[in-house]
Order: C-alpha cells, then structure tokens, then sequence
C-alpha cells in the first residue's frame, strides 16, 4: 500500500481519480462525514429554492401559484425522499451523483417556470440558476458536477432558443453570467477536490511510514529483550520481568515462583556432537520449556549458557514445582541422544524451584540465590530431578524432590 500512495503521488491525478484500491478507500473512508454533511446541505437546498419564492413573486407575479407548486409541492418531498434514500443505502457514487441530480431538478423547474410565464421579466429568474450552479459546486466532487454543469448549460440554450431570445440583451446576458460561474466554481471544485485527495494521500503515506517506523521500533525493541539463538527472552528482559511481577506481587499479596533449569553434562554434549548441534539442542529445549507455561503470565528466559529460568506469577511452590515436572518430563521426551552422558542416553534437566510471598523482609536477590541453591541441590543428587524448596527459612519450610 506504501509503494502504491507514493506512485500515485508522483504520477499525479490530473483526473481526480485513484488505482480502484486507492480510490475505494477514499470515498469509504470518509463515507459517514461525507454523508452528513451533504444530509445537512440537503437540507439548506431546500430552504434556498423555497427562498427563491421571493424572487419570483417580483419577477414572475403571474405564476407564482405553479411556482409554489414546484418549489415546495415537487422540489421539496423529492429532495427528503433523495435524501432518506442516501441515508439508508449509505453509497459513495450515490451520495455524490444526488447533489448534480439536485442540481439538475432545480435548474429544470426553474426553467420551467421561465417557459410558461407571461412576464417580461421571466428571463431575469434564469439568474437564480447561478445561484443553483455555486450552491451545488460547493459541496460536489468534480466530475458529477461537470455533468450537472452540461446538462444544466443546454437546459439554459434550449430555453433561450424556445423563446427566442438568442439576440436579446436579457437573454445573453445570463447565458454568459452562466458559464462565467461554471467555469469558475468548476476550477474551484476541481482545486478543492485535487487539494482534498492529495491531502487524503500525504496522510495515508504519513501513517504508513509511522506503521513502517512502529513495526520496526516493536522488531528491535524485541530485538532487545530476545535472545538470538533460543528466540526465548534475554537475561535483561528476564531481569525486567522479575521486578515488575515481584512489584505486582507485593501489592496484590500474590505468590511468586522461579524455576531455574539448567541441561544436564551440555558441555559433553557440545564436545561429543559439536557446537552447532548443540545449539540446535538448546533451541529444542527452549521450545519444551515453552511448551509447558501459562502464556503470557509465565516467563522463560535464556539464564546464560545451557541455563534457562521460568519466572511463574501467582504461583505456589507446589504448583511451580509440578510445572517444573512437566518441563523435565517435555524434555527427556524429545529424545535427543546424549551418549556422552552419565545421567541418561538422552538430553535430560536439572531444575530447581523455589517460591515467595513477597513482603517487606524479602528480596529478589534471596529470591533467586534460593532458586540456584535448589538448582544445586538438584544437580547434586544426581540430576534429571526437580528440587524445591521455599525462598524464606519458615517454619512450614520443606524441601522435596521429585
């Protein structure tokens, strides 16, 4: 959509029309504001035509009852049908093409009224088709009012003619007046109208590039808190994450839980099988550490080396300690072959767990030195295990393996 505003820029639209994409977004998107504001001149044209009763009770004395007739017993109940019909069908070409059909209807009794008058001043009501031809210009879009303008423009001849008034002073007089304001609200419509998609087109490009800019800004700030080879959080990220939870927590009076997981004899691994396999390895079991969290409220992170952490909000021990059961279960399941391995003949965990209720006496620091200590613990009793233990020394503290 970017490539195709900035062709459309530097090619022009000399024709006041868009690529069909371009252009169905233009008269959608500023449909509903469209709508009302022609409802709302819709209406005005009413009060303007019925104004021109006045006019026509000095000019025209003689038909002033079939100008009554027409101006509120034709124009007016079929300008509010027009008007509930655009309304209720809410259609771009609609809308537009009823403000020239407006025009068209005016100008059409008007002329009418001329024909069948006696007076010597009928010729001088055709100066109210002006008024007609400016109203209706000022809120049309160009090309149907240029069809309202040809149409209107011969209506105007062809009464000239049938009353044989080609010669006549009055006669040519406002026939040039006519086309003098057409030519002029035309190239003021088609400036307006030109200013208008232009306008349309610098903002579309604005908020696309700020999209562009946004989408990129959200890429490196992920960028940032991602780490590269796992695509699982950063330790920066991890660190964040830990205060705003631990924030979170000690206001809600809610539990905290970390898991620090770290694979069993990886550095024999990456010796047996070779760096980039063991890559590969730490990649497989970010994605089963993963698999096994409540997202988003859970957090897994890269810890550094072949050691992850999953930070769990609203956890208890006992609940973290069986989501860290199921983490160790996910990754023996992989079942990548670990020959080098004194544990088991495949990539095996260790993981240790602790949790909190955080308060006035806790901190995150002896939050996670409880964690790594059951991690410890874990790998000292012979790894592929989950150790836990709670962050504070309590009475009701225990200590359990699985």
């Amino acid at each position: 959509m970017c490539r195709l505003i900035d062709n459309t820029l530097a090619k022009g639209f000399a024709w006041l029309k868009f690529p069909a994409d371009l252009e169905c977004q233009f008269q959608s998107g500023g449909a509903a504001e469209r709508l009302r504001m022609v409802l709302w001149s819709g209406l005005g044209a009413i009060a303007l035509f019925s104004g021109f009763l006045l006019s026509d009770y000095f000019l025209i004395h003689d038909s002033l009852d079939l100008a009554l007739a027409f101006r509120l017993g034709i124009f007016l109940p079929a300008c509010l049908i027009g008007m509930l019909l655009v309304y209720s069908l809410r259609k771009p070409f609609l809308t537009e093409w009823s403000i020239a059909l407006a025009g068209v209807v005016a100008s059409a009794l008007c002329f009418s009224l001329v024909l069948v008058s006696d007076s010597d001043m009928a010729l001088s009501t055709l100066v109210t088709i002006n008024i007609v031809v400016v109203f209706a210009t000022g809120i049309g879009r160009f090309w149907p009012m240029v069809v309202m303008c040809l149409l209107i423009a011969v209506g105007q001849g062809a009464v000239i003619v049938m009353l044989d008034a080609v010669q006549d002073p009055l006669g040519v007089a406002t026939s040039l007046l006519l086309v003098a304001t057409m030519v002029f609200t035309l190239y003021g419509n088609y400036r307006l109208e030109h200013s208008e998609r232009q306008a349309y087109l610098l903002d579309m490009q604005e908020r696309a590039l700020q999209a562009e800019l946004s989408q990129a800004n959200d890429a490196l700030a992920r960028t940032a808190r991602t780490d590269a080879l796992t695509e699982v959080a950063n330790r920066r990220h991890f660190d964040d994450f830990l205060g705003q939870v631990w924030q979170g927590a000690l206001a809600q009076r809610s539990s905290v839980a970390l898991l620090l997981i770290d694979v069993d004899h990886f550095k024999a691994y990456n010796d047996q099988y070779g760096h980039q396999a063991g890559d590969q390895c730490l990649r497989t079991v970010a994605q089963a550490i993963g698999a096994c969290l409540r997202k988003p409220r859970d957090l897994v992170a890269r810890w550094g080396g072949e050691e992850f952490a999953v930070i769990m909000n609203g956890a208890s021990l006992e609940m973290a300690q069986q989501a860290a059961e199921r983490v160790r279960l996910s990754v023996q399941a992989q079942g990548l072959l670990h020959a080098a391995s004194p544990t088991a003949p495949m990539v095996t965990v260790s993981i240790g767990v602790t949790s909190v209720d955080p308060g006035p006496e806790s901190s995150i620091e002896e939050f996670v030195r409880t964690a790594d200590m059951s991690l410890y613990e874990a790998k000292g009793r012979g790894r592929n295990r989950v150790w836990a233990r709670l962050s504070h020394p309590m009475p009701s503290e225990r200590s359990c393996a699985a």
